[in-house]
């Protein structure tokens, strides 16, 4: 009894460890693993400034930054500017540059409706006062690269990349939400009581703390 609630305690306390939050991978690249709202705001007619908040705090105006979204969260862009409105097209569009500093090179209203996502209308948010956003569900089928630009035609520079990431193997995800907490370590007690063999993570066919130490290890690891 007490080695199993020594166990029990154990796996709580590792439980309030896993958070998702945003990750900067480079200047002006940040992977956002959980569904947040985005915030836009313009600088000008130069750029797009886009801020949110999630586990690991607040991101204020960021220019026209590279996002990595993780598929099958949920993302709502809330467009807030008054002149600037907001468009997600697939990689077929014409841009130039890199991250953080991109440009559309095509004034043609028709080549951006043609890389435009469908229904345009789903993937347009339009400016103040009109309250529009768009809301995205990418699913694991949408993994690539996009990209976000203004549609006046004139302001070239508002263009940034959005990129989608497939899911990931992530073991210790018995509940298979995409995240870890609670809810898989009580799913792993459950099984491991039960002898099923999910919860052998090991693979030896023995339940025992090796299991517990390997699921651990894998929880701690968190979600790619």
């Amino acid at each position: 009894m007490r080695t199993r609630n020594t166990i029990i305690a154990t796996l709580i306390a590792a439980s309030t460890l896993a958070s998702a939050d945003t990750t900067q991978t480079g200047p002006s690249t940040y992977v956002v693993d959980e569904g947040v709202t985005f915030t836009l705001l313009s600088q000008g007619s130069s750029h797009y400034l886009i801020s949110w908040s999630d586990d690991s705090g607040t991101f204020t105006d960021i220019v026209d930054p590279t996002l990595v979204l993780s598929s099958g969260e949920t993302y709502v862009f809330d467009n807030n500017t008054f002149s600037h409105p907001f468009r997600v097209t697939n990689d077929s569009l014409p841009v130039t540059g890199t991250d953080g500093n991109y440009s559309r090179a095509t004034s043609s209203l028709a080549v951006i409706n043609d890389a435009s996502l469908q229904p345009i209308a789903d993937f347009t948010a339009d400016p103040e006062p009109v309250d529009d956003a768009i809301t995205w569900t990418p699913g694991a089928s949408d993994a690539g690269e996009y990209y976000y630009t203004c549609l006046v035609l004139s302001h070239a520079s508002m263009t940034g990349k959005l990129i989608v990431e497939a899911p990931a193997l992530c073991p210790a995800d018995l509940t298979g939400d995409g995240m870890l907490n609670f809810f898989d370590v009580s799913a792993f007690l459950s099984a491991f009581n039960s002898m099923d063999p999910i919860a052998d993570f090991t693979g030896d066919s023995v339940f025992n703390f090796f299991d517990v130490s390997a699921f651990l290890s894998a929880f701690n690891a968190g979600c790619p």
